[in-house]
């Protein structure tokens, strides 16, 4: 009876096993069925505008797409360097800390204009927002701000066209780009669009035409005055960008 029973206990046990396995097989099919989204994933940049020099200050970053939170990114870091000091920027690695929420922190060295970028890596997307923090008392505000332009102009022709689109269409963009006379080849050009006072900006990732020659299409929901950012990085050498104001009718 006694082995019987042990028999029985195998048996079931085994089909108990199968049961499970082919649940896990089924819920694996159908997480590989589900449709990857094709939103952009966005990131939205917060970083307090002034620091003092050698204090912890908070790097944040919120990752979504679609308007839900992403906490499956790839890769999220934190790029920091002094402007016009590129060649020493520092990475620091970002932490999920609750939905969509990665941070860090970092401390700066010495009064001056520092370059904050995120580079966020999630679902076969990357997207790179950057933002400027003053750090104690440059001699003079207009020195810090010529620094701070200094840097991402000298050296770099970039420009965007048109500057004029319609609502409701593709619009299409070109973008060329020329540093120390010669077209830049082999960079990433990202265009980030947005309305003064918008909290959504909007990426639009270029690929490379030609030489220095980056095309891609945007559509815009509505008429109005836009901003259109366009970065330029390639390396860690070099990181470009400039403003311009697309009128959509």
């Amino acid at each position: 009876m006694k082995k019987m029973m042990t028999r029985f206990g195998v048996v079931f046990g085994l089909i108990g096993l199968f049961v499970l396995g082919a649940c896990g097989t089924e819920k694996e099919a159908e997480s590989a069925a589900v449709p990857q989204s094709m939103e952009p994933v966005e990131a939205e940049l917060t970083v307090e505008a002034t620091a003092e020099k050698g204090e912890a200050v908070p790097l944040s970053v919120t990752v979504t797409q679609d308007g839900q939170p992403v906490d499956d990114a790839d890769e999220i870091k934190f790029e920091v360097w002094k402007n016009g000091a590129k060649e020493e920027s520092e990475m620091i690695k970002a932490s999920l800390t609750k939905d969509g929420i990665y941070e860090a922190e970092t401390t700066f060295a010495e009064e001056a204009v520092y370059t904050v970028q995120v580079h966020v890596t999630a679902r076969s997307m990357h997207t790179m927002p950057t933002t400027n923090v003053t750090v104690g008392h440059p001699e003079t505000a207009a020195e810090a701000e010529e620094e701070s332009e200094h840097h991402h102009h000298a050296g770099a022709d970039i420009t965007l066209d048109p500057k004029e689109a319609t609502a409701g269409g593709e619009q299409p963009f070109m973008v060329h780009v020329m540093i120390e006379d010669e077209m830049l080849a082999g960079a990433e050009v990202q265009l980030e669009i947005f309305q003064d006072g918008a909290e959504k900006h909007e990426w639009v990732k270029l690929e490379e035409a030609d030489a220095g020659m980056y095309k891609g299409v945007h559509t815009f929901a509505e008429s109005g005055a836009y901003n259109v950012q366009v970065h330029v990085t390639k390396g860690h050498d070099i990181h470009e960008h400039v403003m311009e104001t697309v009128d959509v009718k």
